[in-house]
């Protein structure tokens, strides 16, 4: 397992993937639910779109495919904590909520 989880990161290292990622990809591993959600919506939609109806496939397929875009996102997750990537929010001096700073 170890020699495949080094060649994973030896063609992974040749295409790029130990640059900086991008803010996008940065949001969307902060996030991975709502990424899934968004691809179930999606690819859910498109299928509905094109068959013309909603009934129990489709619901099944919309659920297969959040997972699966939710997975994929939790291990793009994975691969930027390997090159040491810091993942979590900005902070900008206010709490979550976008209140005022705290006071001394």
């Amino acid at each position: 397992m170890d020699l495949v989880k080094r060649a994973f990161f030896a063609v992974d290292r040749a295409f790029g993937g130990d640059k900086p990622p991008t803010e996008g990809r940065m949001r969307a591993v902060r996030h991975p639910v709502r990424f899934g959600l968004g691809g179930a919506v999606f690819f859910g939609g498109l299928a509905a779109l094109a068959i013309g109806r909603v009934d129990l496939p489709i619901v099944l397929y919309t659920v297969g495919a959040g997972v699966v875009v939710g997975l994929a996102v939790i291990l793009e997750r994975k691969r930027m904590e390997h090159y040491g990537f810091r993942l979590e929010e900005p902070t900008d001096g206010r709490e979550r909520g976008g209140g005022a700073p705290d006071m001394p």
